[in-house]
C-alpha cells in the first residue's frame, strides 16, 4: 500500500495505490471512487478488496484539489459542497488519474475499469460517453438522474445512455431514499436496449451506502457482500485478458 500524489486539472489529486499480492504481471487495475462525503476508509477497503482479487487499485481522492471534502452535518451543508463542484472538472481529472494508472509499471494499459460509489458512479457512468478505454464500470447506488438543487446542472447518465461505449454494471439497494425503484427500473430499460454492450442492473435489500463499511448505521453486511460478488464476476468477464475486442466479447464497439 502506498500514498500517491496525481497531477490534476487545477491541483494534485491524491490516493491509495495497492498492489495485488498475487497477480502476474501486467495486471488488470480498477479506479475506486466514493461518495459526495468523499474519501474515506471504505472508500481504501473497497481498494483491499480489488488487490486481493488481482487487481491494481487506486482508492482515489477526486476532491483533493478543494482541501477533501468538508464535513457534511446536514443537507445545506452538502448542497454547498455540490456547488463548489463541477461534474466537468471531476471528470478531466478522473481522466487524467486514469492515465496516470495505466503508465504505472505492472498495469495492462488495455484492461481498466472505474468502481464508485454514489457519485463516484455517477462519474464512472459518465466516462463511458467518451473513448477512455474503459473495459468496464461498477456503480453503486449512483443516481441515473441527479434530483434536487442540482438536477438542472449536473450530468445525468440516464440521458445519455445510448452513448455509453463500455458495460456498466448498476447496482441499487430496494430500500434507497435517494433513488426510487421506478427510476431503477427506467434505467434498466434503457440500458435493456443495448444488449450487446452487457449492461447489468441488480438490486438488492439496503438503503443508500449499504455497501460502505464506514456508515456502520447503513451496512448491510449480507448485501455488501452479494454486491461484490456480482461486482467481482462482472469486472472478471470483462476484464479478461487480451487478445480482446469487443466483437469476441460480445460487446458492441463505441460508434466514433
Amino acid at each position: 500500500m502506498s500514498d500517491v500524489v496525481i497531477p490534476g486539472v487545477d491541483g494534485d489529486l491524491t490516493g491509495v495505490l495497492l498492489q495485488p499480492t498475487s497477480a502476474p504481471a501486467p495486471a488488470p487495475a480498477v479506479i475506486v471512487l466514493p461518495e459526495i462525503d468523499g474519501f474515506c476508509a471504505g472508500t481504501v477497503a473497497a481498494a483491499r478488496r480489488l488487490a486481493a482479487t488481482g487487481y491494481v487499485a487506486l482508492a482515489l481522492d477526486l476532491y483533493a484539489p478543494y482541501g477533501s471534502t468538508p464535513i457534511l452535518r446536514n443537507t445545506e451543508d452538502t448542497l454547498a459542497w455540490i456547488a463548489r463542484l463541477s461534474d466537468r472538472h471531476q471528470l478531466s481529472d478522473l481522466a487524467m488519474a486514469l492515465s496516470w494508472l495505466r503508465d504505472l509499471p505492472g498495469v495492462d494499459a488495455d484492461r481498466t475499469a472505474v468502481l464508485g460509489f454514489s457519485i463516484g458512479g455517477r462519474y464512472g457512468m459518465l466516462m463511458t460517453t467518451e473513448p477512455h478505454g474503459l473495459r468496464a464500470v461498477v456503480a453503486l447506488y449512483s443516481r441515473p438522474w441527479p434530483g434536487g438543487a442540482i438536477a438542472d446542472v449536473a450530468l445525468a447518465p440516464g440521458e445519455h445512455v445510448a452513448r455509453f461505449g463500455t458495460p456498466v454494471c448498476a447496482i441499487f439497494g430496494a430500500d434507497d431514499e435517494l433513488i426510487p425503484l421506478e427510476m431503477v427500473d427506467e434505467f434498466g430499460r434503457l440500458l435493456d436496449r443495448h444488449p450487446l454492450l452487457g449492461h447489468e442492473v441488480h438490486t438488492l435489500p439496503g438503503r443508500h451506502f449499504f455497501a460502505n463499511e464506514s456508515r456502520p448505521r447503513r451496512y448491510l453486511p449480507e448485501s455488501a457482500e452479494a454486491a461484490w460478488a456480482i461486482a467481482l464476476e462482472f469486472l472478471a468477464s470483462r476484464m479478461a485478458r487480451p487478445p480482446w475486442s469487443p466483437q469476441t466479447a460480445g460487446v458492441a464497439p463505441m460508434a466514433r
